[in-house]
């Protein structure tokens, strides 16, 4: 998991996630993203390009975070979603939770 945090406010923080991470169990990943926004990260972004799908707990994880965000005027944004990742956004509503960019 790698991620970079970017000073100038809103902070920004970016998280590359693997599928070698999602198989070992999120546990981890929600730390790592509680982690950034109690240092002050508002907005977070998730690269979802290495994911073949978004697993419900996953989605779970962003929620979570996703509600901390909105509370300091941040949010999450999914980044590089996949067909399948964005319609399975769609098909949820999440696409109206998160904001989405699509993969090139």
């Amino acid at each position: 998991m790698t991620h970079t945090v970017h000073k100038p406010p809103p902070r920004k923080a970016i998280v590359t996630i693997s599928e070698q991470e999602i198989a070992g169990g999120l546990t981890e990943l929600r730390w790592h993203l509680n982690d950034l926004v109690m240092d002050g990260a508002c907005l977070v972004v998730i690269d979802v390009s290495d994911l073949d799908q978004l697993s419900s707990t996953l989605l779970s994880a962003l929620l979570d975070t996703h509600r901390v965000c909105r509370r300091r005027g941040g949010g999450v944004v999914i980044r590089h979603a996949n067909r399948r990742a964005a319609d399975i956004l769609r098909r949820t509503g999440l696409d109206r939770v998160f904001e989405v960019e699509a993969a090139a």
